[in-house]
């Protein structure tokens, strides 16, 4: 009993560790790479100054669609790009990761080290969402302080419960992808799939109002579609948890599923690549 209770404390240390690691190596190379951020920040300000006077231009007459979140359509936009980058990051950083790791072999290497390899694979996207999480915060508060962005009553308690199963969700999809990129020793093709699938059908630019009513139950098979729900009430209107309450029902369905099959199947992948000699092979 003693052994297991030291084991419980023991891991989350060993991954504070490997995490301290992980973050000091990509801040050391983040100061050669100091051009590149200012260019996807300079970026990301045209892109929202686009929505800026496109807001203008949807704001100039009363829109029906726009009428749940107040006609704020810059707050609507702004929200859309911002869960479609979190969702990105869930879904391709782990893939990318050990696909890249595939190329350059040195995969074996990393999951040959004394910390297990859930921890030095974990790394990596723990550390893309806190990125992604301070990064959205900045360009939310940057948009309302110069762009004017109304968000004039925030639901934390809708927030609170909503974060972790859109990141759980999210994970879980990530999960997938990486296993599958491990299994076929190819960038598979997911990340893009549901990407698209979710510009087109999860209303990141626009209501899903105005689709038909039968691509609208489609987009229901999408968590983004149910996270844009959670968070644009959240944040846009104040929503408190009881009238979010499907789409928060949703999101607990597709975390409670996704993560435990992508966890599953990608210890499943990275097993298999052990016995058979696959992973220093790309």
């Amino acid at each position: 009993m003693t052994a297991a209770r030291g084991q419980l404390v023991a891991r989350p240390l060993w991954f504070a560790r490997v995490f301290a690691a992980f973050v000091r190596r990509e801040l050391s190379a983040l100061g050669g790479y100091r051009t590149a951020f200012f260019i996807r920040l300079f970026g990301f300000a045209l892109a929202v100054g686009s929505l800026l006077f496109l807001s203008r231009f949807v704001g100039a007459a009363v829109n029906p669609h726009l009428a749940a979140y107040r006609g704020n359509y810059l707050g609507f936009a702004v929200i859309g790009l911002l869960a479609t980058e979190f969702q990105q990051v869930g879904v391709s950083v782990l893939a990318q990761r050990i696909r890249m790791a595939q190329v350059m072999g040195t995969l074996e290497a990393e999951v040959a080290t004394p910390a297990p390899p859930w921890m030095v694979l974990g790394a990596p996207p723990v550390y893309e969402f806190g990125i992604a999480a301070l990064r959205s915060a900045g360009y939310l508060l940057g948009a309302k302080l110069l762009l004017g962005l109304e968000l004039p009553r925030v639901s934390w308690t809708s927030l609170l419960l909503g974060l972790p199963l859109i990141l759980a969700a999210f994970s879980g999809l990530g999960l997938l992808a990486a296993a599958t990129t491990m299994l076929v020793r190819r960038m598979n093709p997911v990340s893009l799939v549901i990407g698209s699938l979710s510009v087109f059908l999860s209303g990141v630019m626009y209501p899903v109002t105005v689709l038909p009513p039968w691509l609208r139950q489609v987009g229901t098979l999408l968590p983004l579609t149910h996270a844009l729900a959670v968070l644009r009430g959240a944040l846009l209107v104040g929503a408190p948890p009881t009238a979010l309450r499907s789409p928060l029902l949703a999101l607990l369905i597709f975390s409670g599923v996704l993560a435990p099959v992508g966890v599953g199947l990608f210890a499943y992948a990275l097993r298999r690549a052990r016995s058979d000699g696959s992973l220093s092979h790309y």
